[in-house]
């Protein structure tokens, strides 16, 4: 494990002084990337990427259409499970206009990966954009409210009777609702279109729903019942485990702030996130948001250019007196783990005292 804590030097500043030679030191270090040429546009990575993934997301859906045994059939799905995540790796890049310079290109992109894989990319990113700006702030990150899981104590008091009680076991049924990702977001865009029933919306609903329709009718409509149920379950399971195990050991466990906290850009950004240590196999299966620091301090910069940054980074995080956290996957899961248990028995404990 990789951690820098903060430097004692830092410890007396005033916190507006704090962050002020916070502002300066991140105008700094993009200054010193740019002029690096490290955030120029890296067409001849993500042209190739765009090809493979497309090319392998198809592949896999005929697999899945045109094999019956079972065991090519869990490898097809396994491989649509991957494709899709990858895609959805390509929608986030998009939607930080990491890909194209162009903006037109980079939501026409984003568009088509979100219409294969059944998302809506406009409420994507104003949702994603909204945690970027403010991550793991308690009322401002919409990725901290999630339904019976506790982030914070602020947020164990915050939930009903029936949260609170369930949340005592949401260490242990962690990775089971992580499978429910995929349904989710899923289901989550076919209310987006019920709540929002726009003439505009109209025409974009007919460019999801033939995912929708494959993902969720298609298969009890053109395969047998055992075969409809089997793709049904495995391909959404999966998803949402690889989904969950992409997005979400990237801040939970981390450093947590009230919603009227007052902190640097540069110590949100930093603090609030956890890198997770590999190479290339890393960055290809987490889809590069295993350098999460560098992602949230720059997050247009390409994919396979954020390794590029960590020094510099780490340089910054140094002189300033913040925490840069790199782990291993199985650490960043044996954090989060701990942290949940944590939470919840801090809540209860707390709960038990107001009420004595």
């Amino acid at each position: 494990m990789i951690t820098s804590p903060p430097a004692p030097a830092q410890t007396h500043l005033s916190d507006q002084t704090r962050r002020a030679a916070h502002a300066a030191a991140y105008a700094g270090l993009k200054s010193d990337i740019t002029n690096a040429g490290i955030l120029k546009r890296s067409y001849s990575f993500y042209l190739p990427l765009i090809v493979v993934n497309f090319g392998g997301y198809a592949l896999s859906a005929w697999a899945i259409v045109a094999w019956e045994a079972f065991p090519p059939l869990l490898l097809a799905c396994l491989g649509f499970t991957f494709f899709t995540v990858q895609l959805a790796g390509l929608m986030h890049d998009a939607g930080h206009r990491a890909v194209f310079s162009s903006i037109r290109l980079n939501n026409l992109l984003g568009l088509a990966t979100t219409a294969a894989i059944g998302m809506v990319f406009s409420n994507w990113t104003s949702r994603h954009n909204q945690h970027h700006a403010r991550p793991n702030q308690e009322g401002a990150d919409p990725d901290m409210e999630i339904p019976f899981l506790v982030l914070s104590i602020s947020d164990y008091q915050s939930k009903d009777a029936a949260q609170r009680f369930t949340t005592r076991w949401q260490a242990y049924y962690y990775y089971p609702l992580g499978a429910l990702v995929g349904f989710s977001n899923r289901l989550g865009s076919i209310s987006y279109f019920l709540r929002n029933r726009t003439r505009a919306n109209l025409g974009r609903f007919g460019l999801y729903l033939p995912a929708m329709l494959f993902l969720f009718a298609g298969p009890f409509i053109v395969f047998p019942l055992d075969k409809a149920l089997f793709v049904f379950f495995v391909v959404h399971v999966t998803t949402g485990v690889y989904l969950a195990s992409c997005f979400a050991p990237n801040h939970k466990g981390m450093q947590t702030f009230a919603s009227d906290a007052e902190v640097s850009f540069l110590q949100q950004q930093v603090e609030t996130s956890r890198n997770v240590r590999g190479g290339f196999l890393t960055d290809l299966v987490l889809v590069g948001l295993n350098h999460q620091i560098e992602h949230h301090l720059f997050p247009s910069c390409p994919r396979n250019k954020l390794p590029l940054l960590r020094e510099h980074v780490r340089r910054v995080c140094a002189a300033q007196g913040l925490s840069y956290c790199e782990v291993s996957f199985l650490r960043t899961n044996q954090t989060l783990v701990k942290h949940l248990h944590g939470v919840s028995r801090s809540g209860r404990v707390l709960s038990a005292a107001v009420t004595r």
